[in-house]
């Protein structure tokens, strides 16, 4: 790409606010539900800032138009790094996506129109059938979660009533041979006392 056409696209691009064509990412959409969605990632950001800042960096290219242009480039890059404004700027990408898809199937003809209203609905039932699959299995990984926190309940509870029962064990084996020590001591007691005359006063 040609470092003067580059630092153009950028502007353009800058000055309509559209950061995903100035960083050159695929731009947001909407899918058949409705619902915004955008394929980039936080590392495609900061591979595409890195690709572009080398070509428009204004050390390599003196002039107001590079240190113009890596500004937008810097700024695209924070917006875009930013999950919270990452997340308005798909929004709004989505809404003009939507809009361009709308315009184009109001100017299809009317057997274009069909077939984009079939695939429409075909995508629309495949991604309502993967939505209530995935909604079954977070409902079933859910279930097995509470199933093995009440099984580890109840394996420690056990665990517990375990100890607690051999302590109680060993409780009464040590009391039981306490009370045999010390009536061995009584009786031991008592029959040193037998061969001595008792003192009456």
């Amino acid at each position: 790409m040609d470092v003067q056409n580059a630092i153009a696209r950028i502007q353009l691009a800058f000055k309509d606010k559209d950061y995903f064509r100035l960083m050159e990412l695929p731009s947001p959409d909407v899918d058949e539900l409705g619902r915004p969605w955008w394929s980039g990632t936080s590392a495609d950001v900061s591979k595409a800032y890195r690709r572009l800042s080398i070509l428009v960096h204004p050390d390599k290219n003196p002039g107001p138009d590079a240190r113009a242009a890596f500004e937008a480039l810097n700024k695209a890059h924070r917006e875009l790094k930013d999950p919270g404004s990452r997340e308005e700027l798909v929004k709004a990408g989505a809404e003009a996506g939507r809009q361009k898809r709308e315009a184009a199937e109001a100017a299809a003809t009317p057997e274009e129109r069909v077939v984009l209203y079939a695939a429409r609905k075909e995508k629309t039932r495949e991604l309502k059938k993967q939505e209530g699959d995935s909604f079954q299995a977070e409902i079933m990984r859910q279930l097995k979660e509470k199933q093995d926190r009440a099984k580890r309940k109840r394996d420690m509870l056990s665990r517990c009533r375990r100890q607690d029962e051999d302590y109680n064990a060993a409780e009464a084996e040590d009391a039981a041979e306490e009370a045999a020590r010390s009536a061995a001591r009584r009786q031991g007691a008592a029959k040193s006392r037998r061969g001595k005359p008792r003192l009456i006063f």
